[in-house]
């Protein structure tokens, strides 16, 4: 923040912005000027707080001299500075663990309103008076479990406190992950100033492990006879310590050349060479970069996530997903990608960190790569907008109503929760504008299979099609891109009224290729002939002489047509409807009679049977005669004697039926 202030003018700093005597005197020959007391600045120009924050009445002054302040105040030093207020204002007495000297806690007995007690540890709080209700905050780079010792001391002694955890989470990890690394070497640098809290927390938490630990400013405190050689050596940076000592750090050690694995500050993983580890550790971080980390804490103030810089960055809560997406809960160990928003100076050089920006500037770039690519994408369908649908692509598509299908969709609301392919069609960034279409992915689709559907058809083909329209004159079959017209006459091997009779729309049919004519785009289809064919067993099933039972169809002129099964018709000649002269059929028979008739004659090659209603009757009556004549004496019937000469007119009246049916 001081930089990014030095390219508009003079900055004043009230005290040293970092506890780092080298980084002081590179910020001031940039042109920090440092001043101790608010009177010092001139009127009006600008004047920056440090992270360990000031009293208000530090901000009144500035105010009324007119300074431009720049608050770089330390959230969670901001956070202590409320809870003291609020204590104080609630008539507690102000109890903050802490170190009194330090600025941070100044700032804190400052916000306390003269309500305020410092204690160092346990030992100065058996000393306080009982008297007093407390409220207790501590010192951001403090251990949060010494505000509770605190606390159980004095509850112990009956004494109420209420406490507010304002310890910095980032401090307590730092610590932790120099404990770590402390555990794995021989040797340990802490590289930071000797005034910083935090690195004299560092090295303390270090040295409790047993390790050998050095704290060092700089480079030219590095003594060779610390190290013995093939010893293991760590080094780890304070917050407040630039990467230029870091490296000068570094460099030193290399010269020494009597190491060979080195590890800095990692995550416990096995020692590495020290230039792999340091690049990896170092690698320049800039605002706007994507980065790869790995989540260390979890809490409600957000997630603290390693990016193998040589800090943590934090995720706030409003930084985790997008609005409106469900919540996908991010657990430690977990490798998440971040974007950074920039460096947090309140939090000694950590990073404020995004996911929801890192996952929508990774949608951004699978889109563009997509649409460069004319890739095909998924994308789930989050609700149903004016003209469109809304589409989740790690950001919010839009698909237009007319982009959804190849054909028009009325209702677009069944498409909610579904997922679509799609492609892009337009991008910008600048109006966040994301437009897709499923169409065209479908209008693709539908040209490959058309083509591979001509290209393999053959007539004679039985292929499995989908009904995709009925007519009057039959039904249109989807073979996989081309359309076949299926004819009413060839749906069925009998009569069918109408194909809706047959089929219905979205029905699965196994059909025959009878034509195919690629120039005019049509193909002719059938159904009859990939089912049994009836008149293979007419002959069998219908012998000559028999009487079957069938049904009156149609009537013509000359005659009346039955059907004796679902495909199979016989025709009665008028002249054997009855044994007296007809004129017209319905004066027998009428459609839909179910009558009796004598098969005549089969010709199952032609496809035609001929029957007789007369001669049933006949045989019918001949055979009530016959049951009659049993109960009967002997007699002489007319046919034995004119027998004969029905035979001869039987025999003229068949030649003359079978030269009118020709």
């Amino acid at each position: 923040m001081a930089e990014e202030a030095l390219k508009e003018g003079p900055v004043w700093s009230l005290g040293p912005l970092v506890h780092n005597p080298d980084e002081v005197r590179r910020l001031q020959e940039m042109g920090i000027r440092q001043v101790e007391r608010v009177e010092e600045v001139p009127a009006g120009e600008r004047l920056i707080i440090r992270a360990h924050g000031v009293g208000p009445e530090v901000l009144r002054e500035a105010r009324q001299r007119g300074l431009v302040l720049i608050d770089a105040t330390c959230p969670t030093v901001a956070h202590a500075q409320r809870a003291a207020a609020r204590y104080a204002r609630e008539g507690r007495t102000v109890l903050v663990v802490g170190d009194a000297d330090h600025p941070e806690v100044a700032s804190l007995v400052a916000w306390a309103g003269g309500r305020a007690v410092v204690v160092n540890g346990c030992d100065d709080a058996r000393s306080l008076p009982e008297t007093c209700s407390y409220g207790g905050v501590i010192q951001t780079t403090r251990d949060p479990s010494e505000l509770q010792a605190v606390a159980r001391v004095l509850e112990a002694r009956g004494i109420r406190i209420h406490v507010t955890d304002t310890s910095c989470q980032v401090a307590v990890l730092r610590r932790k992950k120099a404990q770590r690394l402390a555990h794995e070497v021989d040797v340990l640098l802490v590289v930071g100033g000797r005034q910083s809290a935090n690195t004299a927390r560092l090295v303390e938490a270090a040295a409790e492990t047993g390790c050998q630990v050095y704290h060092i400013e700089r480079a030219e405190e590095i003594d060779k006879h610390w190290f013995t050689p093939g010893c293991s050596v760590g080094v780890f940076a304070g917050a407040s310590t630039p990467q230029w000592i870091l490296k000068e750090v570094v460099e030193e050690m290399e010269e020494l050349n009597q190491v060979g694995e080195r590890e800095l500050a990692g995550e416990g993983e096995e020692a590495k060479s020290l230039p792999a580890e340091y690049e990896q550790t170092l690698a320049p971080i800039h605002p706007g970069d994507l980065v790869t980390g790995k989540v260390v804490y979890v809490g409600p103030d957000g997630v603290l996530v390693d990016v193998g810089h040589k800090t943590e960055g934090l995720i706030p809560p409003s930084e985790l997903r997008r609005r409106g997406q469900p919540e996908e809960p991010l657990r430690v160990g977990d490798e998440v990608t971040v974007y950074v928003m920039g460096f947090d100076p309140s939090q000694e050089g950590s990073l404020r960190l995004s996911k929801r920006r890192a996952d929508e500037e990774l949608a951004w770039q699978r889109l563009y790569r997509a649409q460069e690519e004319d890739q095909v994408i998924e994308a789930e369908v989050l609700q149903e907008v004016k003209g469109g649908l809304v589409v989740d692509v790690g950001l919010r598509g839009f698909v237009p109503a007319s982009q959804v299908e190849r054909g028009y969709v009325a209702d677009l609301s069944k498409y909610v929760g579904r997922t679509l392919r799609l492609k892009v069609l337009e991008l910008d960034r600048s109006k966040n504008r994301a437009v897709l279409s499923q169409k065209v992915v479908l209008e693709e689709e539908h040209r490959r299979l058309q083509e591979d559907t001509w290209n393999s058809i053959r007539e004679g083909q039985v292929r499995t099609g989908i009904v995709k329209g009925i007519t009057d004159f039959g039904a249109f079959v989807d073979l996989g891109g081309v359309d076949g017209l299926l004819h009413i006459s060839e749906l069925s091997w009998g009569r069918v009224e109408h194909p809706a009779d047959v089929l219905s729309e979205g029905d699965t049919v196994d059909v025959m290729v009878l034509r195919v004519d690629r120039d005019k785009g049509k193909i002719a289809l059938g159904l009859k002939q990939v089912l049994p064919d009836p008149w293979d067993r007419v002959a069998e099933k219908y012998p000559v002489n028999s009487v079957v039972e069938g049904t009156v169809t149609r009537l013509a002129d000359f005659g009346a047509f039955v059907k004796l099964e679902e495909g199979v018709e016989g025709l009665v000649h008028i002249s054997e409807l009855a044994s007296r002269r007809v004129s017209r059929p319905d004066e027998v028979v009428s459609t839909g009679d179910v009558i009796k008739v004598k098969v005549l004659k089969v010709r199952p090659r032609e496809r035609r049977i001929s029957l007789s209603l007369k001669e049933a009757e006949q045989e019918r009556h001949k055979m009530i005669m016959q049951r009659y004549m049993q109960r009967q004496e002997p007699t002489v019937t007319i046919g034995e004697v004119v027998g004969n000469i029905l035979k001869e007119a039987k025999g003229r009246e068949e030649e003359q039926k079978e030269r009118e049916e020709e």
